[in-house]
């Protein structure tokens, strides 16, 4: 795993790339690594948004999710879940994997804002986040960008 700051505002976080048989977010020390600085990173906790096109991925079921307006990735349809604690984000990573279409945010006062503005208007829940994360590559690149308050 590797951490580099691209830009004042912005890091990212790359996972060893995956071959024909090892994925990272499927390797239990690298989703550890991955879920803690993630985790320590911003405030909690965090809301991971998903976009997807027609049915709801069947993984999703278990995390409770609400409809929002941002859907990530250019997808139909968001749903959003709130990750509660560390081990909640470890699972989250393990089960959605590779996590093509997924979005993490660090709100920066309480959930229920962030959760109102991403069921508004389409940038308004910008305003309610100290900092989002676009997950790339596969599930082997997050990029982090911090958000002037």
């Amino acid at each position: 795993m590797q951490v580099s700051q691209v830009a004042y505002d912005r890091f990212v976080l790359e996972l060893p790339p995956a071959d024909a048989t090892w994925r990272p977010l499927a390797d239990p020390e690298v989703l550890a690594e991955t879920a803690a600085w993630l985790w320590d990173f911003g405030p909690k906790p965090l809301i991971a948004v998903i976009g997807y096109d027609g049915a709801a991925p069947k993984w999703l079921a278990s995390w409770s999710p609400r409809a929002v307006r941002l859907a990530p990735g250019g997808a139909s349809t968001g749903a959003a879940v709130v990750l509660a604690s560390r081990k909640d984000l470890e699972r989250f990573l393990s089960e959605g994997a590779p996590h093509e279409r997924t979005m993490l945010l660090w709100p920066r006062n309480k959930e229920a804002k962030t959760f109102e503005a991403l069921c508004a208007i389409a940038s308004g829940w910008l305003k309610t986040v100290d900092a989002h994360a676009d997950i790339q590559r596969g599930g082997e690149v997050f990029e982090v960008h911090q958000v002037q308050g």
